[in-house]
């Protein structure tokens, strides 16, 4: 059995509903505040991420930890170590044209999955940032995506 991290960060994990039901506040409170409240969290840059669902064809807005990346952002598509991707990364999947908010800044961009020696020299560098995310990827069988998200060009 692989060891535990050493992670103070992680010692309880809320369920699928109440993720959903702290997620709606964050988002409100993000949204009201142009991100005064929100923008970080248990030591993360968060911002927003808006999605159009695949099914639906809603728009979706999911306060979302982020990273700097010298193409734009990174996200990685925890979904608290569940079994299952987190659904905004499925909707991005159908549709890669997203806005995010980050405080008040309004940015278009646009999502590609990163793979290969590229996604694991990345997911190397976030572990060694925020170790949390170690202790998700054990709790899951699947390979937890890493998602870029680039600037459109303002023209």
């Amino acid at each position: 059995m692989p060891e535990k991290p050493d992670n103070a960060f992680i010692s309880y994990v809320p369920g699928p509903l109440a993720l959903r039901m702290i997620s709606k506040v964050h988002t409100a409170l993000y949204r009201m505040t142009g991100g005064s409240l929100g923008h970080q969290l248990d030591g993360l840059d968060i911002l927003l991420l808006t999605t159009i669902g695949f099914r639906t064809g809603k728009h979706y807005q999911t306060p979302m930890p982020y990273f700097q990346h010298p193409g734009g952002f990174l996200l990685i598509a925890s979904n608290a170590g569940q079994k299952t991707n987190p659904g905004w990364y499925y909707n991005l999947i159908h549709q890669p044209g997203v806005e995010i908010q980050i405080r008040r800044n309004q940015i278009q961009a646009f999502a590609s999955i990163l793979e290969g020696d590229e996604r694991e020299a990345w997911w190397s560098r976030l572990i060694d940032l925020q170790p949390r995310y170690i202790q998700y990827q054990q709790t899951t069988t699947r390979l937890i995506p890493l998602v870029l998200l680039e600037p459109k060009d303002s023209e």
